[in-house]
This record gives C-alpha cells, structure tokens and sequence, in this order.
C-alpha cells in the first residue's frame, strides 16, 4: 500500500489530536504534518513538500490572501482538498474555493471517508508521468468556454424570464461549464445521495443563486481567449465534443445500457478531449507535439503526444476530472478513449461507446482513425458498427452545415 505525506492545516488543535489518532491507527506509515495557521502551514510545505494539502477553509495568510490559493500557485503539483464546517453550500467562500481545491469533504467526516479520497486522489498521479505535466494541470483554476455559450449564459442568468432548465441547456453545450457544475455538485457540501453525471440536473440541484454567483461573482466561468494556436480549433474542438457526447450516448442506448450508463456515455462523450483545453496557456506543449507530426489527424496527434512526453491529453484530461470526483466509468472512458486496450480489465460500456463515437466522428471529417481491436473482436458490438459509422457521418453533415 502506498504511502502518503499531508499536511492538514486548522486552526483547532482538537481536529488535529482527532487525525492524528485515526489516521494513526489505519495507516500507520503515512507522514503527517500539522498546522493551525495559514504561515505555519505554508512554511512547512515549503520545508517538506506533502503530496497533499487538506485545509479548513478561510485560512488566511498575512496578506489576506487564500492558504489554497498560495499553494496552487507556488506549489501547483500538490493535492489540495477542503475539509470544512462551513454549513451552507451556497456560500461565496465554498463557491470561491471551487477555483483553487480539487475536492471537498464536510465535517463531521468519517476516517474511512477522508482516507478514501486522499488515496483515490493520490492514485490518480499514476495517469501521468511527467513532473512538469503534473505541475500545469493541478495549477490550473480555470477553464475556458466558447465565447459564444458564455456571453449566452451571461445573458440568461440575468434574465428573469429564464428557466434553470434553460441555463442548464446553455451549460451542458459546453465542455468546461459542464465540468465546473459537475465538480460543485458532486462535493459534500451538497450532501446528495448519488453521483451526478447530467449537468442539467446539476444546475437544477445547485438553483438559480449558486449559478448566479458562480457566473457573476465568483467568475468560475469565461471566455475562452481570441488565440491562434496550431493544431487545434477551438470551434472544432466544441463541435467535436458535442457530436461525441450525442453519439456516445446513441451507442450506450443501443447496446441496451441503463439509463444513468447512457448519461455516463453522454458526459464523457462531452469530456473526452477536455486535456486539450487544459493545455491551451501551454503553447510550447503543442508546439512540442506538432514539430514531428506529418498531418493533423487525431489519431497522429495522440500518437506524438504519448512520444513526446509518454502521455496524452486524455490521461492529462482524465487526472483532472478524477481530481474533481466525477464517476469513475467517465475518469477511465476519457483516460482511455485512444488506447482502450491499456485496460487489463473487462472494458466498461461506457469506454466502448465513447471511444467508438470518437473512431466514427474522426472518419467522418476525413481523418485516419482505427478502432481498438479488442473491441472490434466483440462481435456483439461489431454487427453495429456501419450503422453508427453512418450515423456519424449524418451527425457531422449537419453540424458542418449548421456552423458553415
């Protein structure tokens, strides 16, 4: 069993006897580092660098400044997570914590509880193996959105005359809202039963205020920048995840999946590529990619990426929505929509319709795409496959047409 070092920072020493205790007792090995102020923890951090950061919320440095926040910045590569007694899930300070924490977890919080996320956290590193990849994707607090859906998400949240319903469409068009809302509404501050893999239910969860706050107030969403970066569009980049996520989930209904496997299918349809976002403050990384590739395929582009730095934007992608505790099946379906064969274990049904609904789509806008050969041996999926590629191909004709 692996070992962890973490720093857990509070201003009240009972919950750190309390820690000390448990986490003695189940996992002896781990290093444990203690702190009750925001300067005590950070000096410590600087001094022995702990794999993770968990800490009370409002805990503030001389400054004025966020703990969270200064280490996002100054040590991005650190596991931040928020332990808090902080009641009400709606606060501009939780919402505000959504920008520099991975996960979030409400006091009281059970042993085994808090010991499971660290360790599912800490397990995540093993998608990536490069330091320097690490560091970009765990300091990244924002984002970006297609100019267009933000500027329309604006508009609506100050509109009386629009429904929750309304906005959680807006949301669920795009890649990056729909990760943020997914991430707020599966924290412990909400308490919910279940996991939530739909983002228009996660708007109607969350309510008109908290959506409020977090476009106007709290400005977890914006434009993406007006940049040329070669190698990608971000228009096809939109267009592509959306056809991906409908298709996707097309190909879960027709493998007779249930309904909340169809919503998975959809969501890591919509997710699949959202590594490339996380890389567009990166230029040097595409640059990196592109300098040896002949074309422009996406099947080149993964293949030069895992060359260059033993990796791709999927696992990049996949190491932050498992930061952010989406379900596991869209963390391992977008972590392994290139390379489904990676996977020792039997291949979940939303992995197979997310990496198909990619092949297809590719095919569909001329590019060279092949499609796993473990899944192309199942012959139950297989008697499918022109029916989909078909399908594909009318998806993208009337997209092209639409945005032309």
């Amino acid at each position: 069993m692996k070992t962890y070092s973490i720093l857990f920072a509070d201003p009240d020493q009972k919950v750190h006897d309390g820690h000390r205790r448990m986490i003695r007792a189940l996992r002896p090995d781990w290093n444990l580092l203690f702190a009750v102020s925001a300067r005590e923890a950070m000096n410590k951090i600087t001094l022995y660098r702990p794999e993770v950061v968990v800490s009370e919320l409002n805990m503030k440095l001389e400054d004025g400044s966020d703990l969270l926040k200064a280490v996002q910045v100054a040590y991005p590569e650190v596991i931040r997570i928020v332990l808090s007694s902080e009641p009400d899930g709606e606060s501009e300070v939780i919402l505000r914590s959504t920008q520099s924490a991975h996960r979030f977890l409400a006091k009281p919080c059970k042993g085994e509880i808090l010991l499971e996320q660290i360790e599912k956290a800490g397990s995540l590193r093993r998608l990536l193996n490069s330091r320097e990849l690490l560091e970009i994707i765990s300091g990244i607090p924002y984002l970006p959105s297609l100019p267009q859906l933000y500027h329309e998400l604006v508009r609506a949240v100050e509109s009386p005359l629009i429904s929750l319903s309304e906005i959680g469409e807006i949301i669920a068009r795009d890649v990056s809202m729909t990760g943020r809302v997914l991430h707020l509404v599966n924290s412990a501050f909400f308490g919910l039963p279940r996991q939530v893999s739909n983002p228009q239910t996660a708007v109607v969860l969350l309510g008109i205020n908290v959506i409020k706050s977090l476009v106007c107030y709290v400005k977890l969403f914006f434009a993406a920048p007006d940049i040329i970066m070669p190698g990608l569009s971000l228009d096809k980049l939109w267009m592509h995840s959306s056809l991906t996520a409908r298709l996707s989930r097309e190909i879960a209904t027709n493998l007779n999946s249930p309904p909340s496997v169809q919503e998975d299918a959809f969501l890591a349809g919509m997710l699949h590529d959202v590594g490339k976002l996380l890389l567009l403050d990166h230029p040097r990384y595409f640059s990196r990619v592109l300098q040896p590739m002949s074309g422009n395929s996406e099947k080149e582009f993964s293949e030069a990426e895992y060359k260059t730095f033993g990796t791709s934007h999927a696992e990049i992608g996949a190491y932050l929505l498992g930061l952010w505790g989406l379900p596991d099946p869209v963390v391992e379906a977008v972590a392994c929509h290139h390379r489904p064969g990676q996977l020792k274990l039997e291949k979940s049904t939303v992995l197979v319709a997310t990496h198909l609904a990619n092949v297809f789509l590719c095919m569909a806008a001329g590019e060279t795409a092949v499609i796993d050969p473990g899944i192309a041996a199942d012959v139950h999926v297989k008697r499918l496959f022109d029916a989909w590629k078909k399908r594909a191909g009318v998806l993208y004709l009337e997209s092209s047409r639409e945005t032309a």
